[in-house]
């Protein structure tokens, strides 16, 4: 049976926690590969925060609890022509004839009473929900509502937004340029209504977990959300990538991952210079690809006939896409899930290279078709600086390759003297 995901957390959870808090490790790598467009740790916690259940269950009674909000009232003594907003003050309006007209029946002095909108309970309020807006039309929510971990995602994007932009009161309610303090949400956490004490109570945990301040609510996003959005596979390369980390670095600088670098981490031993990239190819010093003019003229029936398999794949596959060109002129290309390259700090030159295979199996099958990539990039891997060099068992080559195969926990017979390492869960120690 597959590690679960949770005690694959588990077991890195801490490490993934220093990261976080000192603004080193991300888990957005992995989650992009599932295409969420979740772009920075602080959205990430956003969601975390939208799907906590008691956030859920006040968006989900906020349509019957607004019917609760007040407003407060003041006096004011006006003077008017027929047009009359209030009870009459009669000895005010008689004093203002004789002081006018006595005769003009049309003047009035009156009391109007006006509605203030903008109390300190309504400003909290009108804050929260926009905290609330913000999320949802900020990242997009309702993309994610065909999602099993946001299953009533769709009724609660509906509610925030109609509350938000059509409420009349909550329209009136103007915050633009208050600053509310942390002591307006203290006091109107006091408040007897649920509308506005929850709302205090909530806009305060959002500002909590948001400044990184409430720990065990951190804690939480790794062990409900995170387990919730990333999928099974995206879980098992993070939990390698921190392993390694954890048996290897010391003092090592992080990278953050924008899409155009893949480099995670680096770190210094001695004279060596380590990077560790996940879902790349690399430095720009290295090549995994193979063009057909390399292998086209090779005589032999069997190769030829790959060589047409894969001929036909592209040029079907650019009649089912209508993009000529989408594989191009590649017989072969490859992107291990993991790349670590040793540098001579004094030459600047690669001196090894290795390359990581994730197989998230228990199944022999799988983690031999995993061993069969994993020496494919072995054996194809090329040296840019020197056109067409491949690197493994290439005397003219200066860069020592090992390739490593990451695989559950399945029973296999520990290997010596080999080009690969094959490295279980139950491994107590990740030795590059």
């Amino acid at each position: 049976m597959k590690t679960s995901k949770e005690v694959l957390l588990e077991s890195i959870k801490e490490d993934l926690l220093v990261y976080l808090k000192s603004g080193k490790l991300s888990p957005l790598p992995f989650l992009n590969e599932l295409n969420l467009n979740i772009n920075k740790v602080e959205d990430l916690l956003k969601i975390h925060f939208l799907l906590m259940d008691e956030v859920k269950d006040y968006i989900l009674n906020l349509p019957m609890m607004i019917r609760e909000l007040k407003v407060s009232t003041n006096l004011t003594k006006e003077i008017s022509y027929n047009k009359i907003r209030g009870s009459i003050d009669w000895k005010e309006t008689i004093r203002q004839r004789l002081n006018t007209n006595y005769k003009d029946k049309t003047l009035f002095s009156y009391n109007e009473r006006n509605k203030l909108y903008n109390t300190k309970e309504n400003v909290v309020l009108k804050k929260f929900i926009e905290v609330l807006y913000d999320i949802v039309i900020g990242l997009n929510m309702d993309r994610f509502t065909g999602y099993d971990w946001y299953v009533e995602g769709e009724k609660i994007n509906k509610i925030v937004k109609e509350i938000y932009e059509k409420n009349v009161y909550m329209s009136r309610i103007n915050i633009e340029g208050i600053n509310v303090t942390d002591r307006m949400i203290e006091d109107v956490a006091k408040n007897r209504s649920k509308l506005y004490s929850d709302a205090a109570k909530l806009l305060r945990k959002y500002r909590q977990i948001i400044n990184f301040i409430d720990y065990e609510e951190i804690k939480k996003l790794f062990e409900k959300t995170f387990i919730e959005i990333a999928d099974e596979n995206t879980l098992f390369e993070l939990y390698w990538v921190v392993r390694i980390l954890r048996d290897n670095a010391c003092n090592e600088k992080m990278y953050i991952v924008d899409g155009t670098n893949n480099k995670i981490a680096s770190w210094e031993d001695g004279n060596l210079l380590y990077n560790i990239y996940h879902n790349s190819t690399g430095s720009d010093n290295l090549i995994f690809k193979i063009g057909f003019e390399e292998v086209e003229n090779i005589e032999n029936e069997y190769f030829r006939r790959m060589m047409a398999v894969v001929k036909k794949t592209h040029e079907i596959a650019d009649k089912l896409f209508e993009d000529k060109g989408t594989l191009g002129n590649i017989f072969w290309s490859g992107r291990p899930d993991i790349i670590i390259e040793i540098i001579d700090k004094n030459t600047g030159r690669i001196v090894k290279v290795i390359l990581g295979e994730v197989k998230y199996t228990t199944d022999r099958e799988y983690m031999i078709q995993g061993l069969k990539e994993l020496l494919e990039y072995v054996y194809y891997i090329k040296e840019k600086s020197i056109k067409g060099m491949y690197v493994f068992d290439n005397p003219q080559s200066g860069i020592e390759v090992e390739g490593i195969l990451f695989v559950d926990n399945i029973d296999f017979k520990p290997l010596h003297n080999e080009i690969v390492k094959v490295y279980g869960t139950d491994t107590k120690e990740i030795l590059l």
